[in-house]
């Protein structure tokens, strides 16, 4: 009789050409039990490979987080987003998070992911890598020893970031994700600045006039066509958004993003949400605080300079840093 293997969910067949030469009629019943056993195979194999996916989680959980503060809470979080993504039915993300969770548990090093090994936009990768080199300055700084509970939320949210950020079709998660690091980064930051050291003196208090009511100011940055990199000298833009801001106590500091006309809405209202943020993270990197932030896109609506659908205009391709007092 013919010989059937299974090779990684593919069937191959050995045939004894001897026995093939002095029985080469099968009957109709047999060719059909034939078939039944073959389409069992495929689908015994199929099961196999579905059964394979998502084994990682089983086995995190049943681990108990030890180490160091730091790697306890990192294997927390990975186990979260290790559920989250087996919830969806992605099982091959959900084991790269629980081989994550299962490594700090076993005390070794994890590391948030490399945005340049993941296949991102190629507009979102320069973002997600200065990310990862703010995250990775504050672990350096000491940041998982002293603050373990921020650094953990700000390395499982990047890493969360990045894996949605390359499956790039739920808005609302990347947002999350990426909102949970920035929360989390704003917290270390604060937290680990340097204390300064006040010197006692003795002060004249002398009455000054009341301040000046401040009023609500705009800036804005340009951007070449459907690119979300601020254009040469848009720096010297945010940053003077950065100083004004300063002169509130209370500061609100909306950044939206628009278009020109070219493309569908939906497209440009990614595009303008992609230019927002890669302003609102230049004006972090200058002081800005996160949670003060609001991004916003209109995409292609509420143009500054009015134009056909369709009409390529540099003067529409801006982010809008507004800052005023609440």
């Amino acid at each position: 009789m013919p010989e059937m293997l299974l090779f990684g969910g593919l069937l191959r067949t050995n045939i004894n050409h001897d026995w093939l030469n002095t029985n080469f009629t099968l009957n109709k019943v047999e060719g059909n039990k034939m078939r039944n056993t073959v389409t069992y195979a495929i689908l015994g194999a199929a099961s196999l490979v579905l059964a394979a996916c998502g084994g990682q989680l089983e086995k995190a959980e049943k681990l108990s987080p030890t180490g160091t503060e730091f790697q306890q809470a990192l294997y927390t979080g990975y186990i979260e987003l290790a559920k989250a993504e087996y919830n969806e039915g992605d099982y091959i993300d959900s084991d790269r998070f629980a081989e994550k969770a299962m490594a700090a548990t076993r005390g070794e090093q994890v590391d948030p992911y490399h945005p340049e090994e993941w296949h991102l936009p190629a507009d979102r990768e320069p973002v997600l890598m200065g990310a990862r080199e703010r995250l990775m300055a504050a672990l350096g700084a000491g940041a998982g020893d002293k603050f373990p509970k921020e650094a953990a939320q700000a390395q499982t949210g990047f890493d969360c970031w990045v894996q949605e950020q390359e499956e790039n079709f739920q808005p609302k998660d990347i947002a999350a994700c990426r909102d949970s690091f920035v929360l989390a980064m704003d917290a270390l930051d604060k937290m680990m600045a340097p204390v300064a050291v006040v010197e006692e003196k003795v002060v004249v208090i002398e009455k000054k006039p009341e301040p000046m009511m401040m009023v609500p100011k705009s800036f804005e940055v340009n951007f070449d066509f459907d690119s979300s990199t601020p254009l040469p000298g848009s720096a010297e833009e945010i940053k003077a958004a950065a100083e004004y801001m300063k002169k509130f106590k209370d500061p609100r500091i909306t950044i939206a993003g628009y278009t020109d006309t070219v493309g569908t809405v939906e497209y440009n209202d990614k595009l303008g949400e992609r230019r927002a943020e890669a302003v609102a993270f230049m004006g972090m990197d200058m002081g800005m605080e996160a949670k003060k932030i609001t991004m916003r896109s209109y995409g292609k609506k509420d143009l500054k300079v009015q134009t056909a659908d369709g009409t390529r205009n540099a003067a529409n391709r801006r982010v809008v840093v507004t800052i005023e007092g609440k």
